[in-house]
């Protein structure tokens, strides 16, 4: 039950310390006065956010801490946990999503679309937990986009069906394996689906890692990223 519990603070942080190594390493020549200001000014204002957002971070993670203690001494029950957990994360949740979100996306780049993605259909965008990279931004250097989508459970599980069908993403072999039981035994396994192109730790992915996932709210999630740029920029900085 601990892991439910643990906020990976780690994983964000490193996330945002990326940006700020990004945005600290852009080559800037004396002449260029006017062009530094902006990016120091860029850099500052980005220093804030990262500040809000850790705060944040660490005040869910208090708040885990406690639920935590509550739980193993008995304090709560297991569905009381659940229901702390879930205002938890609305509380927290979505605020830090809005501080860390530097490029919302509201839309596939065309990058994407010739991938084979598509977008869902009767469903509707959360802005919050959408964003975008471009490697045509200098600080940014390489493609990611990642949208959420939320609906109802049915739906998006079939559209998720759709999108993955269209950009030839196949099921995991856990997805595939609960709903064939489901199948057999007609009791649900496992809520959600999770389609990828690639292994976690594979030798041989593609480019662009590709995944379509659908949780057992009916929250689904396109998200794709070019991690051969990727691994070139860290590498480099």
């Amino acid at each position: 039950m601990k892991n439910i519990f643990c906020i990976s603070r780690s994983i964000v942080a490193q996330g945002l310390i990326f940006l700020l190594v990004l945005t600290a390493c852009d080559d800037q020549k004396p002449s260029e006065a006017h062009k530094f200001n902006k990016d120091l000014g860029t850099f500052n204002r980005t220093i804030s956010k990262v500040d809000r957002t850790m705060d944040l971070i660490d005040s869910m993670q208090a708040a885990m801490d406690s639920l935590q203690k509550d739980l193993a001494s008995g304090k709560i029950t297991q569905a009381q946990a659940h229901e702390r957990l879930n205002e938890i994360n609305k509380k927290y949740g979505r605020k830090i999503a809005r501080n860390s979100n530097y490029h919302p996306a509201v839309k596939l780049p065309q990058w994407a679309k010739d991938l084979g993605l598509t977008e869902p259909e009767g469903m509707v965008l959360d802005k919050d937990f959408s964003q975008v990279t471009s490697e045509d931004n200098e600080i940014e250097g390489y493609n990611s986009v990642t949208l959420v989508y939320k609906g109802r459970y049915k739906q998006a599980m079939k559209q998720a069906e759709i999108i993955a069908r269209k950009a030839h993403i196949p099921m995991t072999k856990e997805s595939k394996n609960a709903r064939e039981m489901e199948k057999k035994y007609g009791e649900v396994i496992m809520k959600g689906a999770i389609y990828m192109n690639f292994e976690l730790g594979g030798e041989n992915n593609p480019r662009y890692n590709i995944a379509i996932t659908v949780d057992e709210n009916g929250t689904l999630t396109i998200s794709a990223t070019d991690t051969e740029k990727l691994e070139e920029l860290l590498k480099n900085r």
